[in-house]
């Protein structure tokens, strides 16, 4: 069963493997090898001639000026020493192209990898017009190159120490004019800076076409694959500046462009940044290109370490930082020629980077985590340019940078992990949404009960509070009322009698009681309910009478009799609002407004001129605002308590629906 649950994992992680071997065997198999020709085979140079006479260079041919060229080592000549009969140029020997002269026997002494040496072919052929195109690329630091006499390609200028000598290296397409006559081609080149001296790739030549057209090609896949990572890169960073607790789309993006950055100024696609910026210094392009290629392992690590934390060791962020400071550190203070091969050993560390990612991935698929096995496919690629690259770099093979595509194709995996988790994020709020929806209108059915259940309840309050009324005012009351007569009626019959003062205070005893029993009844209900104007009027002329406050009363309605079924909770806040006026406010003028212009809402309005409170007590709520808030949320009306009044005091405002008037009520005093 083990054997069984690992097998998938082991498939998975067998297949970036089988895909390295299949690709190394092939570019090793076609080391140097360029689909030039079929029959007869490309002649080589012997002795510092090349005989093209019976080979055809018609259609996409193309030949390269491999063999035997003259050697002059430490010497930088031109065609002009050539010419001198007395004091010819002492030739060194001959010398295998391409090659690196780097270990170079001469004699008993081997050479080093700074020198300098001028290289002379002449080429045989039996085109006596038109011309032909040559191609020299990734000499490493300076070369000039003649033909016939005449300069046709350069890059850099050659020199005789490090401080004459201008680095340079760049793909040149030259022309080679012919004028019935062989080419004479002198080379010189020198090397103060790079590992190896000489000319590593082989010089190419062809009619006109095929090596323009092989360029174009070549710099317009480039250009696409770097134009891809840069508009990856800057969607990465645009994400990273909405998701900022996310650092994911940090890294990724600043690797794209160092990505970007590297490739379009380096050999790995034939210096393509040279297009868009000619005037580009050499040095500060080379300077530019290793900057970027030293630091981008250090954010990638970090990309998928931010990723997965467990499984991504903090020692080989450490160990990368580290590189990053001492290549500065070397710029600054060491001779370039340790600089590049301190950059070698990045390229070797490279490859082991590539194992490592590639078991730590192999660990995130066994213990689950999303986008472990995109990750590692898109790594595959890199995988095999980890092994290619650095032998490429080395010369240990000849072959092609793959470092573009890999990374292109790791950024498009990359992609597709990002799309799966925007796609599973979309699903989640989708469902999250449905379900929010769902109980959305569960809860506006609990809270329409809830609303339906209240005004119930104060219906039901509202019934007792008339039956009760009711029950005060036709027995207590009458019974009262009479007691009070029949009291009276004994005070006049026992006028003289000793006991007819008790019976005064008895009569007078009765007659407040009856005054407060009916006062309860008509506070608890208001007999004259069925119309609204009588009772308000009522309310304010009772406030006014026991207290003393001038309460003004006025009413503007719409109807002629109202039949708004919130008059009720409308008398209840007006009651418990004067109540606050004349008990706490202390307040000397109140004005009570009642008006229904038809628009679909009645108002009510209280103002006094008392002492007013803060907005603080309103919020926190005592108990007699928390139940005029109550009830004007059980009718659906808006409450406003506001003490900003020109009276100083307070002013309250509920704006209620009219059902009547069939229209949406609008509280003007909220705009």
């Amino acid at each position: 069963m083990m054997l069984k649950k690992n097998l998938p994992v082991k498939r998975i992680a067998c297949l970036p493997l089988l895909l390295a071997v299949v690709v190394v065997f092939f570019l090793v198999s076609t080391t140097g090898c360029t689909k030039t020709h079929d029959v007869p085979p490309v002649p080589r140079a012997t002795h510092g001639e090349l005989d093209l006479r019976n080979y055809s260079l018609m259609g996409d041919v193309t030949v390269p000026l491999n063999g035997e060229w003259e050697f002059y080592w430490g010497q930088l000549l031109t065609p002009d020493d050539f010419l001198l009969v007395n004091h010819p140029p002492q030739k060194t020997g001959f010398f295998s192209f391409p090659g690196s002269w780097t270990g170079y026997h001469l004699g008993e002494h081997r050479l080093g990898a700074y020198g300098k040496a001028t290289f002379r072919l002449k080429i045989i052929t039996d085109q006596n017009f038109g011309r032909l195109t040559l191609r020299i690329i990734d000499v490493h630091e300076a070369y000039t190159l003649w033909a016939n006499g005449k300069v046709v390609a350069e890059s850099g200028v050659p020199g005789n120490s490090i401080q004459t000598e201008m680095p340079a290296r760049s793909l040149v397409l030259a022309e080679l004019p012919l004028q019935g006559k062989p080419l004479d081609l002198v080379l010189q080149v020198s090397n103060h800076h790079f590992r190896f001296g000489g000319v590593t790739e082989p010089i190419l030549v062809a009619r006109p076409g095929p090596l323009e057209n092989a360029r174009t090609r070549y710099w317009g896949l480039s250009l696409f694959l770097a134009g891809s990572l840069v508009i990856m890169g800057v969607y990465h960073l645009a994400l990273f500046y909405w998701l900022r607790n996310d650092p994911v789309p940090l890294y990724f993006g600043f690797y794209c462009l160092l990505i970007v950055g590297y490739c379009v100024t380096s050999n790995s696609s034939y210096w393509v940044a040279s297009i868009v910026w000619p005037w580009w210094n050499p040095g500060v392009v080379e300077v530019f290109s290793l900057s970027c290629f030293v630091i981008w392992p250090s954010l990638m690590f970090r990309f998928l370490k931010t990723l997965y934390p467990d499984e991504f060791h903090s020692v080989i962020l450490y160990f990368l930082d580290g590189r990053i400071v001492v290549f500065f550190i070397m710029l600054l203070f060491v001779p370039f020629l340790f600089v590049y091969w301190f950059v070698a050993f990045c390229l070797l560390e490279t490859f082991f980077c590539s194992v490592y990612y590639y078991q730590r991935l192999i660990v995130c698929i066994r213990r689950g985590h999303n986008g472990a096995k995109m990750f590692l496919a898109g790594l595959s690629l890199q995988f095999v340019a980890g092994i290619n690259d650095p032998l490429v770099h080395l010369g240990i093979i000849k072959s092609i940078y793959l470092v573009q595509p890999a990374v292109f194709f790791f950024v498009l995996f990359q992609s597709f992990v990002l799309a799966k988790r925007f796609s599973s994020s979309f699903h989640a709020v989708e469902e999250l949404s449905v379900e929010l929806e769902r109980k959305n209108k569960s809860l506006q059915i609990e809270i329409e009960t809830r609303n339906r259940l209240e005004q119930k309840i104060v219906d039901v309050s509202e019934e007792e509070r008339r039956q009760l009324s009711n029950e005060l005012h036709d027995s207590l009351c009458q019974q009262l009322t009479g007691a009070r007569l029949r009291a009276s009626a004994l005070v006049h019959t026992y006028e003289h009698d000793a006991n007819a003062q008790e019976l005064k205070e008895l009569a007078e005893i009765l007659k407040i009681s009856t005054r407060e029993a009916y006062k309860i009844a008509r506070g608890l209900w208001p007999v004259e309910h069925g119309n609204t104007g009588p009772s308000l009027e009522n309310l304010a002329s009772s406030i006014a009478k026991a207290t003393g406050i001038t309460v003004r009363f006025e009413k503007h309605p719409h109807c002629e009799k109202c039949s708004n079924s919130n008059l009720t909770s409308l008398y209840r806040i007006a009651q418990e609002a004067l109540a606050n006026a004349a008990k706490h406010a202390h307040a000397h003028n109140i004005e009570v407004h009642l008006q229904c212009a038809g628009d679909g809402c009645i108002v009510l309005t209280v103002l006094d001129d008392g002492v007013g409170y803060s907005s603080s007590d309103f919020d926190e709520g005592g108990l007699g605002t928390s139940i005029m808030s109550h009830r004007a949320k059980i009718m659906g009306a808006t409450l406003r308590i506001d003490n900003n009044t020109p009276q100083g005091g307070t002013k309250l405002t509920c704006v209620a629906p009219c059902e009547s008037t069939k229209a949406t009520c609008v509280d003007s005093n909220e705009n």
